[in-house]
């Protein structure tokens, strides 16, 4: 394929709007609080909560009132029902939550700017409105100032002082404070203090911060020394007969600590975590509360024992500028990235606290109908993509080009990006509707007490030694048993294989609703109300799914049917078909592996077509199939036959688009 058009999504409105097959959740809180019910969310009349969502970054969270309700519209028109509001405490970005606007030192962090405030509470407003429900941050990237009362506080990391922030108690002491100030106070426009609205479903403590993980060191005094002492107070009452000399001093700079100072990070950390999780609760918080978003090590999950979900930051090949440009369809052993079932805990929620597969890699589009298809399939509670915006100002996107939208500063925005943003209306119906059926076993990774305390694992970044065990996520949901309770016979443990260890080109789910195979590079999504198919294709070359076959002319793409009516494919009266593969600015230049980015471009955004011949059973009589331009508006019919219960149709040759509506 070699055919680019210009596909320019517009940043306050969307092509379709599938929100009203979701009107029973609207407004955001009409369910009550949210709670966990064992490894699920439930609301408080017995609904069901799952969050299919994206995070709202730093200078973004602060829009104009007009801005806030048009994004939030645009959200909800997406099938987007939670935002996770991320990094508006970063000094760096303008506004953020204690300074609305540089030109005055700010000195102290223990003030919220009122500007700031109110135009972030509007924004809760105006998500809540629209069924979205709020994700709430609280450490991301604080930078803690002098006058906040700490000692020597340019020596603290701007990122939230990590990991110094876990155990010094008077930065404790500010989070909790903090944590007062934003959740404690009332939104004008809800009328309601955060703790006291059922729309805000989800806390987290803090962001990719713990003592295992920090690749800044404990050497700032008087900090060092104090958790030192620390160290050899709980040494002394834990490490019966072990003798520390005199002159003992831990390297808080050592990535493999031994086992006996693992341990007492363990501590440490899980104190932190508890005596948060007490405070909010003391404030009046009644939602679910995570301790962090990491999915790393073996001792994170055991900290975290005591939470009430976990969650996960998770990517695929973010590396450097442009990354290897790796293709996830066609991975075998690194796949774990964007599966991070490796952190759920037996008995609890598992949230993807942020994902994503960043511009420019070329294969980005088939990221949304992984995650979404292994949410369903895996049963998490929700999935959040990285990011939507980072600035608060419409004005770079508007007048039908793209500015900012995907851009070199930019590379995770997705908000004008076809081939993420616009698999969403499929992705959403998959993972929220439950088109995808939850697997049908269990596969329990059991650990013991010589796992969790490994320095070799506790500290690493990969939570399984074995990566190729992870293809079992694909093929059975799984799930982390912590040592203390019996194992099941199939049990296995963080150095075996597992199940999927046979699988040498490809693996199936259990519910024989996924597929992919990596020596190929392609996948499919099976199932009544949705049939997707991707990754790299040879021309001519056919997949057969039941009721529905694709002919590719060759190249990368990803095509989804999706029943718009909640009936079967086969006597759906309207059907969206999302045909995306490769998205770009215009202009960008790359070296001949696309690992180098030697131009950024410009707008507007261009997509290359999908041509694939479509073969589906349907039994809704005449239909028509029009092509679908940024407006929403029709902008051709495309040509197609039905005869004896199957309708034909070839896309890309006749007023080409990355949507189409096929209707009675």
């Amino acid at each position: 394929m070699s055919n680019w058009a210009e596909y320019t999504f517009h940043w306050d409105d969307a092509p379709l709007d599938i929100s009203p097959l979701f009107a029973d959740e609207i407004p955001a809180g009409k369910h009550g609080f949210l709670k966990t019910e064992k490894d699920t969310f439930t609301f408080e009349d017995g609904t069901k909560g799952k969050f299919w969502g994206v995070l709202i970054n730093s200078a973004a969270c602060f829009p104009e009132h007009s801005a806030a309700d048009k994004v939030a519209r645009r959200l909800a028109k997406f099938g987007v029902n939670m935002v996770r509001l991320h990094q508006f405490d970063a000094e760096w970005a303008a506004p953020n939550i204690f300074q609305f606007s540089k030109g005055t030192l700010l000195d102290s962090t223990r003030r919220l700017d009122p500007e700031s405030l109110d135009r972030f509470d509007y924004l809760i407003h105006a998500l809540e409105k629209e069924g979205i429900y709020i994700f709430m941050d609280l450490l991301v990237y604080r930078t803690f100032k002098e006058k906040d009362g700490l000692e020597n506080v340019a020596d603290l990391a701007p990122n939230g002082a990590k990991p110094y922030s876990c155990f010094v108690p008077e930065l404790i002491k500010l989070q909790q404070e903090y944590a007062e100030q934003l959740l404690c106070h009332v939104n004008p426009y809800t009328g309601k203090a955060l703790v006291d609205d059922p729309g805000m479903a989800l806390v987290a403590v803090t962001n990719e911060n713990d003592m295992f993980n920090q690749p800044f060191p404990v050497t700032a005094e008087p900090y060092r020394t104090r958790l030192l002492e620390k160290f050899r107070a709980w040494a002394k009452e834990n490490l019966p007969g072990v003798e520390l000399p005199d002159d003992y001093s831990f390297d808080f700079r050592n990535r493999t600590p031994d086992e006996n100072i693992l341990k007492f990070y363990h501590y440490v950390q899980k104190a932190y975590y508890d005596e948060m999780s007490s405070h909010l609760r003391s404030i009046g918080v009644k939602v679910p509360i995570a301790g962090n978003t990491w999915s790393r090590g073996l001792t994170l999950p055991s900290a975290l024992r005591d939470m009430d979900f976990t969650c996960s930051n998770v990517y695929w090949d973010l590396w450097g500028d442009c990354g290897h440009n790796k293709d996830l369809a066609a991975e075998r052993k690194e796949v774990f990235g964007m599966v991070p079932s490796k952190i759920r805990l037996e008995g609890k929620p598992l949230v993807i606290s942020e994902w994503d597969m960043v511009w420019p890699n070329e294969w980005r589009a088939e990221s949304p109908l992984f995650v979404a298809s292994m949410g369903a399939f895996q049963g998490w509670g929700g999935m959040n993509l990285h990011t939507y915006r980072y600035r608060s100002s419409p004005a770079d996107c508007m007048g039908g080009t793209i500015l900012g939208g995907i851009s070199y500063r930019r590379n995770f925005e997705t908000f004008m990006d076809p081939a993420k943003f616009g698999l969403f209306y499929a992705a959403s119906l998959m993972y929220r509707r439950g088109d995808v059926a939850p697997a049908r076993q269990t596969q329990v990774i059991g650990l013991q007490e010589k796992d969790v305390f490994n320095p070799l694992h506790g500290m690493a970044n990969h939570n399984l030694p074995n990566i190729e065990s992870m293809l079992n996520c694909e093929k059975h949901r799984t799930e982390i048993r912590l040592p203390g309770r019996p194992l099941p016979p199939d049990a296995i443990g963080p150095d075996d294989p597992g199940p999927a260890a046979a699988d040498e080109k490809d693996v199936l789910s259990d519910t024989g609703e996924l597929y992919r195979n990596w020596e190929k590079g392609s996948g499919w999504i099976d199932t009544a109300r949705t049939k997707s198919v991707y990754g790299k294709f040879a021309p001519g070359e056919k997949v057969a799914l039941k009721g529905a076959e694709f002919t590719f002319n060759g190249g990368f793409a990803t095509i989804t049917l999706t029943s718009l009516t909640g009936e079967d494919l086969k006597e759906a009266r309207l059907i969206l078909i999302t045909a995306v593969g490769r998205a770009d600015n215009s202009g960008t230049v790359y070296n001949p592996s696309h690992t180098e980015r030697i131009s950024i471009g410009h707008g507007p955004v261009i997509y290359e077509v999908i041509e694939s011949r479509i073969r589906m059973e349907s039994s809704a009589g005449k239909m028509t199939l029009w092509s679908i331009d940024p407006d929403g508006a029709y902008t051709g019919e495309v040509p197609s036959t039905f005869k004896d219960g199957i309708r034909e149709f070839e896309l890309g040759k006749s007023y080409p688009s990355i949507y189409y509506l096929l209707s009675i």
